[in-house]
């Protein structure tokens, strides 16, 4: 705890950390390094502890309320600092933060969700909304809404996002002609898509990137 408060949290490893941070809701009779390992071994990696599901962590900890609530909270923080970060300026320019907040917020989902993010002439983030929510495969998208809500919000650029349950975030051929569509009906109304990304748990796509906008 005393490295993390002088700056140096960088130099501690994953367990390490990992147990300061449970130190500060588990019960000083507990042995915050111990749950800790036990966590680390359960998910794989500090990242999946963190988005775990709170029922989850309860059943990895023999039911620790402490647990179950306290990760879910710093997680959700944690995400909001990063919105808070990709906010400022443009966005397109900051590819590798607004992937880590896609991470954050998706790699873990068990079911498809489409998200949009809205943006201003100057490509900085109006807003970023879950559009629908579909089944563990599919997600129904309906342009409709999509433009609806970016007139609303007096968008000018709009990067449309989803993810694919489990580890593959490569483009399937509806999601390239759902993203075609969607590009010919915003360009219609003078709004223009600037990319499509898909998050898979650990690593993502971006059709900008890979050519495909």
């Amino acid at each position: 705890m005393n490295a993390i408060l002088a700056g140096q949290g960088g130099d501690l490893d994953d367990t390490t950390l990992l147990a300061a941070i449970l130190a500060l809701g588990l019960p000083p009779s507990a042995d915050a390094p111990a749950v800790a390992a036990h966590l680390l071994a359960r998910f794989g990696t500090i990242g999946a502890v963190f988005a775990a599901e709170p029922d989850e962590l309860a059943a990895a900890t023999a039911g620790r309320e402490q647990v179950r609530t306290l990760l879910p909270l710093l997680r959700e923080a944690a995400i909001r600092l990063m919105r808070a970060r990709i906010r400022q300026g443009n966005l397109l320019a900051r590819h590798e933060a607004l992937t880590a907040y896609l991470q954050a917020s998706l790699a873990r989902e068990t079911v498809e969700q489409f998200r949009v993010l809205f943006l201003d002439r100057n490509a900085r983030l109006i807003s970023d909304e879950v559009l629908a929510q579909g089944t563990i495969d599919q997600t129904p998208v309906y342009p409709r809404e999509v433009m609806r809500r970016a007139i609303r919000l007096k968008a000018s650029e709009l990067i449309l996002v989803h993810n694919h349950p489990g580890w593959n975030p490569m483009p399937s051929r509806e999601d390239i002609a759902m993203t075609r569509r969607l590009e010919q009906i915003a360009a219609v109304l003078g709004l223009r898509v600037r990319d499509h990304v898909i998050v898979g748990n650990g690593a993502s796509t971006s059709f900008r990137q890979a050519g495909l906008l």
